[in-house]
């Protein structure tokens, strides 16, 4: 056994986190345990969380009938932090 392994805690946890470009179903995500920070989706001058703020139909009705194209800006480093703690308070409260 690698020197290292033996040093770790036996009941030690993975987490999946990713962003919400990675299109995963919420369903799938809350089953599989899996946390998704939102990207932050602008149209115009209205930013929305994509997943929290704005859904996929109401995403796609806005490219459709706005004159404005929509950008796109990943979570900040903050956004992940907030998300883990979040986790960390969670799961070392089971």
């Amino acid at each position: 056994m690698h020197p290292l392994i033996r040093h770790m805690d036996s009941a030690m946890k993975v987490k999946v986190v990713t962003d919400s470009t990675s299109d995963i179903p919420a369903e799938l995500a809350d089953a599989l345990g899996i946390t998704i920070v939102p990207v932050y989706v602008r149209f115009g001058d209205v930013v929305y969380r994509d997943g929290e703020e704005i859904t996929s139909d109401e995403f796609f009705l806005k490219l459709t009938s706005l004159p404005v194209h929509p950008a796109t800006s990943q979570p900040t480093p903050d956004d992940f932090v907030l998300y883990y703690v979040r986790d960390i308070d969670k799961y070392q409260n089971r």
